[in-house]
């Protein structure tokens, strides 16, 4: 081989290791949503790209996504597939997340305040010490879902779902709770003072430490 192919070459491998990377971000039906190109880029950055950029993201398929510290404050998530998603200490404060899939994602330490979760599927999801300070939580499915040292003050729980989920020492003081499953929740040492349980099912529940200070029962 000549010197100058060689080098050629060898330009050719450089340009091509250091070429950047383009993640697109689908629908569940295949559409291209957005897309992100830049050195070394990964989903997440991607992600906090589009949101930074205003992207709707509705029915956007992030089943299993490392979003880990994600910063996805107002992120339109609406519909989006997250299951199973890593959403650690993530930023989703204010986020629309309405009857978006959460169903075992890690949202342990996220910051969900004010966030739009109307029917989401949060079945199994882990939101140990997660922030839902007034999220919008109606209808949503929480069964068995661990929320222990979750901040659900003044949160709107009506007709939630969280039949079986683990609320031990969870702050839920002002939330809205009327009709919701409460069925077999552990609810030991958390704060329900001034808490709405009108029409609440707390069969089976426990109670053991629980502050119902105030709380509108059945």
């Amino acid at each position: 081989m000549k010197k100058s192919e060689l080098k050629q070459l060898i330009k050719e491998v450089i340009n091509e290791t250091s070429e950047n990377n383009k993640i697109q971000i689908k629908s569940v039906l295949g559409k291209v949503l957005f897309e992100y190109e830049c050195e070394n880029n990964t989903i997440k950055k991607t992600v906090e790209r589009a949101t930074l950029r205003g992207a709707n993201l509705k029915d956007a398929n992030l089943r299993e996504a490392d979003l880990e510290e994600a910063d996805l404050k107002g992120a339109n998530l609406e519909w989006a597939n997250l299951k199973r998603a890593n959403l650690y200490n993530a930023n989703l404060r204010g986020a629309n997340l309405k009857m978006a899939d959460l169903e075992e994602a890690d949202l342990k330490g996220a910051n969900l305040r004010g966030a739009n979760l109307y029917n989401a599927d949060l079945e199994g999801a882990d939101l140990k010490g997660a922030n839902l300070e007034g999220a919008d939580l109606r209808m949503a499915v929480l069964k068995g879902a661990d929320l222990r040292m979750a901040d659900l003050e003044e949160a709107d729980l009506e007709e939630a779902n969280l039949r079986m989920s683990g609320l031990c020492n969870a702050d839920l003081e002002g939330a809205n709770l009327r009709g919701a499953n409460l069925y077999r929740a552990d609810l030991e040492g958390a704060n329900l003072y001034n808490a709405d349980l009108e029409g609440a099912n707390l069969r089976g529940a426990n109670l053991v430490g629980t502050i119902l200070e105030k709380s509108r029962k059945i």
